[in-house]
């Protein structure tokens, strides 16, 4: 089970090298089990060694255990058996030894050395394919700018609409913006019976950051985001609406379905918890490391495996053009401030249902389900799917997730 240094050479070289950035030369030692052999990366060029001697030297150690490989080889891959990356953010980060800055400029690297090598000796499962494309011609989504106040200074929102009927209005994940809503916002069967919103927040997407946004360190709170969504709502006269959100935008659904629940006909936190400190890390937001390459590694291990290729890579491309220190902004909410209010909040004042993928490692399942107990909601697990289905997996989704939006459309 093993890889050997040849399967390792043929991994590299099924590569293809646009795959790979260009960098400062770099070198590491990668050991999985007893495998042990050099990797130098320059001029976007992977080469690796198999002498490796008291005379070699290394910027960073990368190392898999036996165990780990037999369980990152198994089809289908288990939740944090998805990339590099999930193995250090789920199965311990002391694997990486050496400089922790070179590791980081080298993780996106990594993640594609080990897929090559796991395809190499195990090949993958066809994934579910890719959508069918929409027709030629405009596409029903409407976009537009709303000016609001939030905590006394005026924000300038960008929204998209589409559809009529109840209002479902959907909140993003952190670091990224509304077009992870792009397929429900063109998705016939329901728009036929929702008014489909999705907007970005502040500092994300095509939403305006302050104007003295290079002098300031974002950092999301709680008590913000939570106005920044009632204001939306009042402005743009939102009443009996659904409310669902992903990720940060689930966890701020669960706090929202306590504190304001009256206000919603119903709440669904897709991949909601209640706040995981794990997922704010210094890599994402630092000068000597390119976040927007981290930020596709960081987050690439939580889509899951079987998702189609082409929303997949499209959901990745979202992460790559997040601002400076805006996911990490957001973390701020989910990993540092929410958790210090989870405690006081009381059951949802409105139907609530958090939904679960059994790939997500950020909110995971047990997250989900104490988060369901603790506020009377009911859990409903999603077995397959990652940590973006509505932009990773938009066919399974619809499948998880319309039903019931369809029985709420008609309460």
């Amino acid at each position: 089970m093993t890889p050997t240094h040849q399967e390792a050479l043929d991994a590299v070289a099924g590569i293809p090298p646009d795959a790979l950035p260009a960098c400062h030369p770099w070198r590491a030692l990668l050991e999985i089990g007893p495998l042990r052999v050099g990797v130098h990366a320059e001029d976007r060029r992977l080469t690796l060694s198999d002498q490796v001697t008291i005379n070699s030297s290394w910027d960073f150690e990368f190392t898999v255990s036996r165990r780990e490989w037999a369980e990152f080889v198994t089809r289908p891959t288990g939740r944090g058996l998805t990339s590099a990356q999930a193995l250090v953010a789920t199965r311990g980060a002391d694997r990486v030894r050496g400089s922790r800055e070179i590791w980081a400029r080298a993780a996106g690297t990594l993640d594609l050395l080990l897929e090559a090598l796991r395809d190499r000796v195990r090949p993958a499962e066809p994934p579910r394919p890719d959508p069918t494309p929409p027709p030629p011609g405009l596409s029903p989504i409407e976009g537009r700018y709303l000016h609001v106040a939030v905590d006394g200074e005026p924000r300038r929102i960008y929204f998209e609409a589409a559809g009529n009927g109840r209002p479902l209005l959907c909140l993003h994940t952190a670091g990224a913006d509304s077009r992870q809503f792009r397929h429900l916002l063109e998705d016939a069967t329901l728009t036929s019976r929702y008014r489909v919103i999705a907007f970005d927040m502040p500092w994300h997407g095509r939403s305006d950051p302050p104007d003295d946004w290079r002098h300031r360190r974002y950092a999301l709170t709680t008590r913000t985001y939570a106005a920044t969504v009632l204001a939306v709502m009042d402005a743009l006269e939102l009443t009996e609406l659904v409310l669902m959100g992903c990720s940060m935008g689930g966890a701020i659904a669960l706090y929202l379905a306590s504190t304001q629940g009256e206000r919603f006909t119903a709440v669904c936190a897709l991949e909601g918890g209640l706040g995981n400190p794990g997922r704010f890390v210094d890599w994402t937001h630092r000068a000597d490391v390119d976040h927007s390459a981290f930020l596709t590694s960081w987050v690439g291990g939580l889509i899951a495996p079987g998702s189609p290729p082409g929303p997949r890579a499209q959901t990745l491309w979202g992460y790559a053009q997040s601002g400076p220190g805006v996911y990490q902004g957001d973390t701020h909410f989910y990993s540092r401030d929410l958790p210090e209010l989870a405690a006081d909040l009381g059951p949802a004042k409105c139907p609530l249902y958090v939904f679960s993928g059994e790939y997500d490692y950020s909110a995971t399942t047990e997250m989900s389900r104490a988060a369901a107990e603790k506020l009377g909601g009911t859990l409903i697990e999603m077995p397959g799917r990652g940590h973006f289905p509505m932009s990773e997996n938009p066919a399974a989704f619809a499948e998880d997730v319309f039903p019931l939006l369809l029985r709420l459309a008609e309460g």
